[in-house]
């Protein structure tokens, strides 16, 4: 039976996305549940699960091609199945290599040595993503080639010869350079510049002692097992702000259409590096989980998000978002807020500072938490409630047993 591979949804924010790689060839035996394809969205990088069972028949859209959703990319059946006819207007599909230039020669330079390349021997390839980032960069792929000795360019090549221009060349003759823009900072840039001028920001910061729960993590990790997960500070937020949270639901809520729809449930991002940029996978349901399940999911979310297993599913219906610049070394920070959400949280470092206590001098374990809200949903005074809820748990951690 022959079945059309089609490019699934990358989210409601855009209707095309970028095949970075293919996992499979034409002629492959492909299994369900076997990846095909990845594809670069505007938040992440996501790969393509096949649906169906048999070979591998046909790739209509190759690496760096623009597809839109819903287009045929590929079809897998038995090798007797009749392919249908390409539709005349349909995308004219890249090669995965494509020779850039005639034949050429390398020839190495004893003097300056470094290798050129001349007519008649060996074929040059680049991938479309790098051919594409060296026409934006004004670069000659010969001279990527000799630098990186490589026959087949690739986008990570050019970043290489992009980084050693940068690093080698006379201030005086280039004092700037240009880096191509992936969709996903693209996005970031604009959902930055739309949750700015969609939502009224504003800001509240509190210090928090974080001695107590410095001790009872110290102490519970200790005791972990090697199969368990070590519990991290922002296992603990998550579960302080969700049971904060109960009690001042407009928290976990956003505007729509002049109404505000508050969550039952608490769905909490946590943003998360990656070289292209940030990526918040979402754990769901942190009110309904224990410390050890949260701690749990985030170690896989963030596994999927750096090893490029990231699904859809993982980064979507978010309703609240931490954002953990601790392990940086920032005491403070201001944090723009994930829309549709109404609240983000940017955590700092845990600090040793001398604090009164009882009249007494003491060094106490300080962490800085500055929420930022949406003052469409959430007053000053609800905001700041809020936060002295979460000041008071984390100080008292015993009050997460209640």
């Amino acid at each position: 039976m022959l079945n059309k591979i089609l490019m699934p949804s990358g989210g409601q924010t855009t209707d095309e996305l970028v095949i970075l790689q293919w996992e499979k060839k034409v002629g492959d035996f492909v299994r369900r549940g076997d990846i095909l394809f990845e594809i670069e969205t505007d938040k992440a990088n996501l790969t393509v699960e096949s649906f169906a069972e048999g070979t591998l028949l046909e790739i209509r859209y190759g690496e760096g091609a623009h597809v839109k959703v819903g287009e045929t990319v590929a079809y897998i059946g038995e090798t007797t199945d009749k392919l249908p006819s390409k539709d005349k207007n349909e995308q004219a599909i890249p090669e995965k290599k494509q020779p850039i230039q005639d034949s050429l020669t390398v020839i190495k330079d004893r003097d300056e040595k470094k290798a050129m390349l001349t007519k008649e021997d060996t074929k040059i390839y680049a991938s479309p993503l790098a051919k594409s980032q060296a026409r934006v960069e004004n670069i000659n792929l010969e001279d990527v080639a000799n630098f990186v000795s490589k026959k087949l360019i690739k986008k990570d090549d050019i970043v290489k010869y992009l980084t050693h221009l940068r690093n080698g060349r006379d201030a005086d003759t280039e004092d700037a350079y240009f880096v191509e823009v992936t969709s996903m900072r693209k996005t970031i840039a604009r959902r930055m510049k739309e949750s700015v001028s969609v939502s009224p920001h504003y800001s509240i910061s509190v210090d928090i002692d974080m001695t107590e729960v410095v001790a009872l993590r110290r102490k519970l990790n200790d005791s972990i097992t090697r199969v368990q997960v070590k519990i991290s500070y922002s296992d603990f937020i998550m579960k302080v702000v969700a049971t904060a949270i109960a009690g001042h639901p407009f928290i976990n809520a956003t505007f729509q259409n002049d109404r505000i729809k508050v969550y039952k449930n608490v769905n909490f991002g946590l943003a998360t590096a990656v070289a292209a940029g940030l990526v918040v996978p979402v754990v769901k349901n942190v009110n309904n989980k224990s410390l050890s399940e949260i701690a749990q999911a985030n170690v896989e979310s963030i596994e999927k998000v750096r090893n490029g297993k990231i699904r859809e599913s993982d980064i979507s219906g978010g309703t609240i978002t931490l954002s953990n610049l601790g392990m940086y070394g920032m005491k403070e920070f201001t944090a723009i807020i994930n829309q549709p959400e109404s609240c983000i949280l940017a955590v700092g470092a845990i600090i040793e500072k001398p604090v009164s206590v009882n009249r007494e001098v003491k060094i106490r374990d300080i962490m800085n938490i500055t929420a930022s809200f949406d003052h469409r949903v959430i007053d000053g005074a609800v905001g700041a409630a809020f936060l002295q809820e979460v000041k008071k748990i984390l100080e008292n951690p015993h009050m997460l047993m209640l």
